[in-house]
C-alpha cells in the first residue's frame, strides 16, 4: 500500500457549482436566453478560502457519500442561505488544482424575488452580487475556469435548460 500527499488527496475531490439566474427567471428546455438581461447570482471569495476577493459561482466540495447535485443544494444553503434546485447537468471541467469540478444550473426554491434572502456566510464568502452573464467575461476579478463555462454558454455551446 502506498502513501498519498495532501496534494494528491486534495486533487482527487470534486468539486460543484451551479449557475442560479434571478428570480423570478424560470429556466425551460430549448429557451432563448439574452444573457444581457438574465442575472445570475455571483460570490466574492472571502480572505479564508482560495483565490481571495476572486468573484465565482456558489459551489464547492463534494463530500463523502453526497452526489454533485447533492454538494452544490447544500453548498448554496451554507454560503449563501437559499435553497436551490437543480435544472441540469451543464459541463465538467476542472480546478487549479486538477479535481473534477461538475456544472449546473439550478433555481431558487423562492420564487418570489421580495421574499429571497441571501446571508452570506463570512467565513467563505465576502458579498454577493447579481451579474449579467456577458457582464462577467470581461471582469479581471472572475475565476478563469468560472470564465471558460460562462464563455461556452453564452456562445450557445452550453444551453442553461
Amino acid at each position: 500500500m502506498t502513501s498519498e500527499t495532501g496534494a494528491s488527496i486534495r486533487a482527487k475531490r470534486m468539486g460543484a457549482v451551479a449557475i442560479l439566474p434571478r428570480p423570478p427567471f424560470v429556466l425551460s428546455p430549448g429557451q432563448k436566453i439574452d444573457f444581457s438581461r438574465m442575472e445570475t447570482l455571483v460570490i466574492r471569495r472571502s480572505a479564508n478560502v482560495a483565490a481571495p476577493g476572486a468573484l465565482c459561482f456558489p459551489g464547492g466540495g463534494v463530500e463523502q457519500g453526497e452526489s454533485p447535485e447533492e454538494a452544490v443544494c447544500r453548498e448554496f444553503r451554507e454560503e449563501v442561505g437559499i435553497d436551490v434546485r437543480v435544472v441540469r447537468f451543464l459541463a465538467e471541467n476542472t480546478t487549479p488544482s486538477g479535481a473534477p469540478l461538475y456544472w449546473f444550473s439550478a433555481e431558487s426554491v423562492e420564487r418570489d424575488p421580495d421574499a429571497l434572502r441571501i446571508v452570506v456566510q463570512p467565513e467563505e464568502v465576502a458579498g454577493y452580487e447579481w451579474r449579467a452573464l456577458v457582464d462577467l467575461l470581461d471582469d479581471p476579478d472572475f475565476l478563469s475556469n468560472n470564465l471558460a463555462i460562462v464563455r461556452k454558454i453564452v456562445a450557445g455551446e452550453i444551453a442553461l435548460a
